[in-house]
């Protein structure tokens, strides 16, 4: 009988624990696509690696990279007729969006490591 009430209070227990989730605004990892997702995790590991993050911050940056590649991708799939000075504008405008909300991310040693590491990435594309 003590049995038979322990489960019972475990199964009410548990249906009301995932009835109480409220839905979150943002998209799971698993609504992208896949090549966005392992974009993402390529781009977050090489951070992550050159200026060394936290697991919460490794999380939140990877969350940002997926929302910039699909904010960057829906852009240039809406913008395939425009002109060039538009699409430029709008595509610019992300990549600012997406350094402000990175530089929000990081702690003022990693900025500087970024920044650093952006800096040897342009002269080295050059």
């Amino acid at each position: 009988m003590y049995n038979l009430l322990v489960a019972a209070c475990l199964t009410a227990s548990l249906a009301h624990a995932s009835a109480a989730k409220k839905p979150t605004a943002k998209k799971p990892a698993e609504e992208y696509p896949k090549a966005i997702q392992v974009r993402a995790t390529t781009l977050t590991q090489a951070l992550a690696h050159r200026i060394h993050l936290n697991e919460g911050q490794y999380l939140r940056i990877k969350r940002l990279h997926l929302q910039y590649l699909t904010e960057r991708r829906d852009l240039e799939m809406d913008l395939v007729g425009a002109p060039a000075a538009e699409r430029d504008t709008k595509l610019a405008a992300a990549q600012q969006q997406y350094e402000q909300s990175l530089n929000d991310l990081l702690y003022p040693d990693q900025r500087l490591a970024y920044q650093q590491l952006r800096a040897n990435f342009t002269a080295h594309r050059l």
